[in-house]
């Protein structure tokens, strides 16, 4: 979607709304902090009678927070990750954060190189980010970090609206094109332990404009948590007609203080396109299973014995299981 205007328009928002910040009381000192977060496994892998093993580090991201003032604040973060490329497993790394915010409690300005808002609320509901991504992140629909500017406004106690416009491709690829995405979405909380999120985003011409949607509605009670989430894209990377849409189940179960039972179902499948024998994303579609034991013995020290399943829509594939043991460590 060419949208020349809106861009400017929020850009002018957020650089005049941080100014009119409220004067800060004479107690308030500037001052910031490192923090920093890995992602470590071992893992096997069977598939066709056959069978790999492997240590990874999968995610490891080093920032830094700085407060100008009570309502603005900024943040560098640079996240090394691990990605395949010609059919190897390398380590790179990439600045994924760079941006200036405003946030009164209320309303929320921040723009740069910004995460997405979807991902980020899907990764607080879901709570499993170091075993694996939700699946509007792992299917390619949603870039988990962009350069745009967003903004998050309080309607209330029980609803958040976002609203972001963003480049589209990334943070990996910084390529000027005259494209943008609009996302939009708002996050419901109409009763006690119960949360309802709604997303969707445009990106293109009209004709193979690209529109991306998702639904989610979760528990999260004491006893458990549980949810499910159906999502969208039609016209993916805005060709004409190549749609794909999933679903996906989940919950968690505390077995004790520091332990707990997860669990998610993803189902993904895609439209065979005019002329095609097959759907256009087979090499992907089908059944993911995630499963496995959360266990936390110190803050913010997390370890996971768990098991991941693949069950691939093309019959001529075969099924991939996999038993590892996750860590998550934050500082």
């Amino acid at each position: 979607m060419k949208m020349k205007f809106l861009p400017v328009v929020l850009s002018i928002v957020v650089l005049t709304a941080v100014p009119m910040a409220a004067q800060e009381s004479d107690d308030f000192k500037p001052s910031g902090k490192f923090f920093g977060l890995l992602f470590a496994n071992y893992h096997s892998t069977f598939s066709g009678g056959e069978n790999s093993s492997a240590f990874e580090i999968t995610r490891s991201y080093f920032g830094y927070d700085f407060s100008f003032s009570k309502e603005i604040s900024s943040r560098i973060l640079y996240d090394g990750m691990t990605e395949v490329i010609n059919g190897k497993t390398i380590y790179s790394g990439y600045l994924r954060n760079a941006y200036l915010q405003y946030d009164n409690g209320r309303l929320l300005l921040r723009g740069g190189l910004i995460g997405a808002e979807q991902i980020s609320m899907m990764e607080k509901i879901w709570g499993y980010r170091f075993v694996t991504k939700p699946p509007l992140d792992y299917s390619g629909m949603v870039y988990s970090a962009d350069l745009g500017v967003m903004t998050k406004v309080s309607a209330g106690e029980l609803l958040n609206i976002d609203l972001a416009v963003t480049n589209g491709r990334g943070f990996k690829d910084i390529t000027s094109n005259g494209t943008y995405r609009l996302s939009t979405g708002f996050t419901l909380t109409p009763a006690e332990n119960i949360i309802v999120r709604g997303f969707y985003d445009l990106m293109g011409p009209s004709g193979r404009m690209q529109r991306t949607a998702s639904i989610t509605a979760a528990w999260t009670g004491p006893k458990f948590n549980a949810g499910a989430e159906y999502f969208r894209q039609d016209n993916a990377s805005m060709t004409e007609g190549r749609n794909y849409s999933g679903i996906s189940i989940f919950t968690k179960v505390p077995l004790s203080d520091k332990v707990r039972f997860f669990a998610r179902y993803d189902m993904i499948s895609s439209v065979t396109m005019d002329g095609d024998e097959d759907p256009w994303n087979i090499s992907k579609d089908g059944a993911y299973i995630f499963a496995g034991i959360d266990f936390s013995p110190a803050k913010n020290v997390r370890i996971s014995p768990n098991f991941t399943g693949f069950l691939p829509a093309d019959d001529g594939r075969d099924n991939v299981s996999t038993i590892g043991l996750n860590i998550e460590a934050r500082f």
